[in-house]
Formats: C-alpha cells, structure tokens, sequence
C-alpha cells in the first residue's frame, strides 16, 4: 500500500481514531479515579468523622465506626485504641498510608483531647467499580473499535476498485497509444457507482484516444508516401530545366525547396514509425554526425551566402536512434539556413548538448512559444512550412531530451538540445 494512497490515509486514520478513542477512555478513567478518591471518597470520610463526633458527644460509650470497608481508631483520655506507629506521627488531614500489603485510605480528626482514625480500604470498593464500571465502559470501548474496524473495512472494499484502477494506470506504458490503453475488465465495481462511471468514462476516452492516434498516423503516412511521386517528378523536371536553359537562381531556390519538403517529409514518416514502434538505440557519435551534415549542407548553405562550420569541444557520444539525431540535427540547421540570410551557422558539440546558433534576423520573446508550435514561421522571406522547430520539440519529448531556445532581434538564434 502506498504511503500517499487514499487507503493508507483511511488506515492512517482509523488507527488515529483509536488512538485517540484509547488516549480519551484512560484519561477519563484516570480523573473519574481522581475524582472518586479527592472528592467523594474524601467527603464521605469528613461526614463520617462529623457524624461520629456527634454520636460521642450523645453517647460516651459510642462504638467506633467498623464495617467492611471502614474501620475507626480513637485515642482519648478514657479511649485508648491500639493505633499503628505510622499514623500516630501524621498531621490531621486525609493521606494515603503503607500499612502491611496495604495502602489504605486515612482520615485524621482531632476534636479536643481526642483524636480519630478513620481507615477506608478502598480495594473492596475498587472490585466493585470495576464490576460496575470498568466491565461496561470495556463493552463500549468494544463496540467503538468493532464498529470502527468494520467501517473501516467497508472503506477498503469501496475503494478497493479505485485504487485498482490508479494502480493500473500508473503502470500503463504512454509510449504508445495501443499499449498505453489498459485492461479494465477485471475491476469489480458496483453498478452506478462512482467507481462504474469512472471505468465507463475512460474506457469511452481510450476508444476515442486511440481511434484519433490511429486516424493521425494513417494520414501522416499516407501523405508521406503519396507526396513523394508529385516531388520526384518536380525534381525530374527541374533537372531537365537546368539543362535546357542553364542554372539559374530560381531554379536552385525551387531545388532547396524541393530538399526541405523531402526532408520534412521523411521526417514525418519516420515519426509515425518511431511512435508506432520503438526503433533500437545505439551509440552515436555525435560529432561524426555533425560533420557529416554540415558536407551535406554546406552547397545549400553556400548557395546562400552562408558559412557553415562545426566546433567540437567535446567527444559526445549518445545512445538513440541514428535516424532520429539526424532528422533533428538536419532540421535545426536547415531552419537556421533559411532564418539567416546572410552571415554563419555554427553547430557547436558540448559535453551532454548541441547548440546550433546562426546571425540570423532573431525573434523577440513573445514569438519564441510560438515558434515551437507547427506551421508558425518567423519573419523570413525564404521558404518554409513553419515545422522544423515543432518536429524537434516533438522529438526531443519523444526521448527525453531538453531543448532551450534563446534569441534576441537582429542577433540571431541559439538553439540547444541537452541529451
């Protein structure tokens, strides 16, 4: 059971409950007890004393008094009772005395030349408040904590399917839509309870989840491949162009466009895979990646003026998918290409992070949230699809990884992604 569960609390507080059901019940038997012996007991011996003193007054010859529980002492000039040593050396007044076995009740009067004892033996008494007292309070206590138990075993039996169903939720895998949706069959709830309507409520919500996921991947892929054809054929006929009438720069910036929607379509479709299905990781080097990229872009990055260069200051080193740190990485250069215009692109390797930073045109702080969501594009007269940031954000959640971006108008952009 754990600590924070709403069972530990109700357990957590039936056994307060009880404790303090306990704590109370011996705290009134202890002043009941006080009260008995300081109050009553205390009173009832006076009376008994004043009582006496005025039978003798009445009758010299008046017995002392000698019950059961009671047994009086008197020592006078004509009376002379056989009186323990101990209670000769105490003052008058009402005291407590170790006598044998025994640590009787004591009252001391004196009236006169005379002076009584009473001595009360308050464990006879005592058998009978437990009898009368004692054994009725215990039947109580135990119909409390009997009552308090099945309560609280009741608590448990109704939250019992609740806490089955945060259990089985906390466990569902999230990576992935058709696994994440959980098993509910097996928890047992009462018709119409919370509980039932709970269960219905998310199992109507998993079905409409996974329908959408299903519906979204299908599209994604679908678009991917049928996009292919139409730009396999643009490319085609760019060629041909180039070679009818020359090269010219609106036909290269019709060919970048060309390589960008390629890439963000292969990145599409490897999202969909990778959401789908869980790729294998292996150690990447992510300098060698780097490197490797800056010579695959660097004609698109010359074409515009750019200069694109690498910095390694660190040997880094990640475990993933290669095709996801190459979609990333390909993305935040080309979006650092086309926001540039002029000027240099750095890729620089930390230990633990990649930084791409450009001198491009910036971004105040209110587009930097915008940004990072899809088909949002900066002030840039180059073209794009306002999806470079989005898909890297979108990984980066994928596997756990932090990306920070910093930017200031007229400055450039820093992006850093810390693995």
């Amino acid at each position: 059971m754990k600590k924070s569960g709403v069972q530990h609390r109700i357990t957590r507080v039936y056994l307060l409950q009880l404790l303090l059901i306990s704590a109370a019940t011996v705290l009134g038997v202890w002043a009941t007890a006080q009260i008995i012996e300081q109050v009553l007991v205390k009173q009832a011996l006076i009376k008994e004393a004043d009582h006496y003193w005025s039978l003798l007054e009445a009758d010299p010859r008046q017995p002392r008094p000698n019950t059961r529980h009671l047994l009086g002492l008197l020592s006078s000039d004509e009376v002379q009772d056989e009186v323990p040593s101990v209670l000769k050396g105490l003052p008058d007044g009402y005291h407590r005395v170790a006598l044998g076995n025994e640590r009787p009740i004591v009252y001391i009067d004196q009236h006169g030349s005379a002076r009584l004892y009473l001595v009360f033996d308050e464990q006879r008494v005592s058998v009978l408040a437990f009898l009368f007292g004692i054994l009725p309070l215990t039947g109580v206590l135990l119909v409390i904590y009997i009552t308090s138990f099945l309560g609280w075993k009741k608590s448990r039996e109704l939250l019992s399917p609740l806490v089955q169903l945060a259990d089985r939720l906390r466990q569902a895998p999230v990576d992935s839509p058709s696994l994440a949706r959980p098993d509910l069959s097996d928890i047992e709830a009462d018709v119409d309870s919370e509980v039932s309507v709970l269960l219905q409520a998310l199992e109507s919500y998993a079905d409409r989840l996974v329908t959408f996921v299903e519906r979204e991947r299908q599209f994604t892929r679908d678009a991917s491949h049928e996009l292919r054809t139409p730009l396999a054929v643009f490319r085609t006929n760019l060629e041909l162009l180039v070679t009818q009438i020359g090269d010219r720069p609106l036909i290269r910036r019709m060919a970048d466009t060309v390589d960008d929607m390629e890439a963000t379509l292969e990145t599409l479709l490897m999202l969909a895979r990778t959401e789908q299905t869980s790729q294998d990781n292996e150690v990447i080097i992510v300098n060698d990646l780097a490197v490797n990229l800056m010579e695959r872009l660097s004609p698109l990055a010359e074409r515009k003026q750019i200069r694109l260069q690498v910095r390694q200051r660190a040997l880094m080193k990640v475990e993933a998918p290669e095709a996801v740190l190459t979609i990333l990485l390909n993305n935040l250069v080309r979006n650092a290409i086309n926001y540039s215009g002029s000027g240099e692109v750095t890729i620089v390797i930390q230990d633990g992070a990649v930084q791409v930073v450009d001198a491009g045109v910036g971004m105040e702080r209110s587009e930097l949230d915008r940004m990072m969501k899809p088909f949002q594009r900066g002030q840039s007269k180059e073209g794009g699809h306002g999806l470079g940031l989005a898909i890297v954000q979108r990984l980066c959640e994928r596997y756990q990884w932090d990306v920070m971006v910093a930017s200031e108008p007229g400055q450039g952009t820093q992006v850093e992604v810390r693995f």
